[in-house]
């Protein structure tokens, strides 16, 4: 029985001893300084049971959540160093422990700035803040992810340099040695610039101020555009020369300056360059009318080509007489491309083919649009209208290169005029007999138009110079 008491002693003293040599251990881990209003965690890390009963004082904190041993998660809404003491009891034991925590106000708030397009070979777009303090770092993040740029702040205006990789930019402002942070306000997108779009010309019509061809197109905004390519089919077949630019900023039309549309159709195409250098695509090309007409005894016999560059229902066939107004005439399908016209007064009658576009044409970006699309002017005078031998007169050489000769009977007066297919008067002047000269030495090789007027005669001539 003695030996029996002694045992039990042993082990109480054991108990004792081991309390002793083990005390309660009150650690909780918690940041040394917030924002105001910012969720601060709390979590006790001194290894005694679940069990124990666990007081914690939050020197005024607001609890969001937690109970026992934590985590909680707490807030102060006034600023200053707070307290948060922790007692626990287990087993007739407590202990208490103490941890200071600096409440702060929160980092001032910012805007992104910057962002844009990236063109490829650029050294990028910046990206940066409005503002700053001193004493905060700011750590850029792309598409929410931590981008490794950290930048302290200033008390001005902040980059973070130059960004290559698009993506949507943010900031985030947090003072040193804390866990306090705020979030700045806006992203700053950048993006990258895609290859220019293949531009298509919307027409190419024949301009009646030059007499030129005229290419006219739809811009496409919003790709970092420089300028825009023009070319014209070659003597060979399918084989294009760039022939002029056109930057951005202007209309969209270019007059091709050595296009020559009363001698024949030309094709035309275009493409698109950007500000870093890189050229889109040639366009699909386009194809203009070409207008010949040929007079008859009894008429006119219009021959034409098709227009080509996009679709249509109908061609529309004009008429003027010398120099009096434009008149519609007729319309055709827009699979046919000849006409005759029994129209047989005297003088020089002029024609041009027209077809209209399901879809106006905009160079400007602010007119209602451009609907036609013309032909080049063709003109000439009905045949068998006076003969040479009936008047005397005589006209030579024809073909002509250098001089024109006109001889005429004497003690007669003539009106003579020299017009080209268009109906531009290039000679117009009375002439008594002998006769004279007109001096075609500058003129553009091609076929002409002479009409002599006079002595109750009106006589016309194709004259072809050489």
């Amino acid at each position: 029985m003695k030996k029996s008491y002694i045992f039990v002693l042993i082990l109480f003293l054991t108990a004792i001893s081991a309390k002793a040599q083990n005390p309660l251990n009150c650690d909780f881990s918690v940041a040394v300084k917030a924002c105001i209003n910012q969720h601060v965690k709390v979590l006790y890390t001194g290894g005694v049971s679940a069990n124990a009963t666990y007081t914690w004082n939050f020197d005024g904190a607001v609890i969001i959540s937690g109970s026992g041993q934590g985590p909680y998660y707490v807030k102060w809404e006034t600023v200053g160093e707070k307290h948060i003491v922790l007692t626990i009891h287990f087993e007739s034991q407590f202990c208490t422990a103490t941890k200071p925590v600096v409440v702060i106000e929160q980092p001032g708030l910012f805007h992104m700035t910057g962002g844009g397009v990236v063109i490829p070979g650029s050294p990028g777009v910046s990206v940066g803040l409005s503002g700053s303090q001193t004493g905060i770092i700011y750590k850029l993040r792309r598409n929410g992810q931590n981008t490794g740029v950290v930048v302290q702040g200033s008390g001005q205006a902040i980059s973070f340099g130059l960004q290559t990789v698009p993506g949507s930019y943010s900031a985030i402002a947090a003072v040193d040695g804390s866990e306090c942070i705020r979030e700045m306000e806006g992203d700053a997108i950048v993006t990258a610039s895609l290859p220019p779009p293949q531009q298509v010309i919307c027409m190419v019509t024949f301009d009646t101020a030059t007499s030129k061809n005229k290419i006219i197109w739809n811009k496409h905004p919003g790709y970092h555009l420089s300028h825009y390519n023009i070319f014209r089919e070659t003597y060979q077949n399918n084989v294009f020369v760039k022939i002029g630019e056109v930057p951005f900023s202007n209309l969209s039309v270019f007059t091709d300056p050595s296009s020559d549309p009363l001698i024949k159709s030309d094709k035309f195409k275009i493409s698109v360059t950007d500000s870093a250098g890189y050229e889109s695509e040639k366009s699909p090309f386009h194809k203009t009318i070409h207008l010949n007409i040929n007079a008859g005894i009894y008429g006119f016999n219009l021959i034409w080509n098709h227009y080509e560059g996009f679709e249509f229902l109908t061609y529309r066939i004009h008429r003027k007489y010398n120099s009096g107004s434009w008149e519609t005439i007729d319309s055709v399908a827009g699979n046919v491309n000849s006409y005759t016209d029994f129209y047989t007064t005297p003088g020089i009658t002029t024609y041009y083919i027209e077809v209209l576009r399901p879809e106006p044409c905009n160079p400007s970006m602010k007119s209602n649009g451009i609907l036609s699309v013309i032909s080049n002017t063709a003109a000439a005078a009905p045949l068998g209208i006076g003969e040479d031998a009936r008047t005397g007169i005589l006209v030579y050489p024809n073909p002509a290169s250098e001089k024109l000769n006109l001889v005429v009977p004497v003690n007669s007066v003539f009106r003579v005029e020299l017009f080209r297919l268009d109906g531009v008067t290039l000679f117009n002047s009375s002439v008594t007999g002998p006769g004279t000269e007109i001096d075609v030495s500058e003129f553009s090789k091609g076929l002409y138009i002479l009409k002599i007027t006079g002595d109750n005669t009106v006589i016309t001539r194709k004259i072809v110079k050489n």
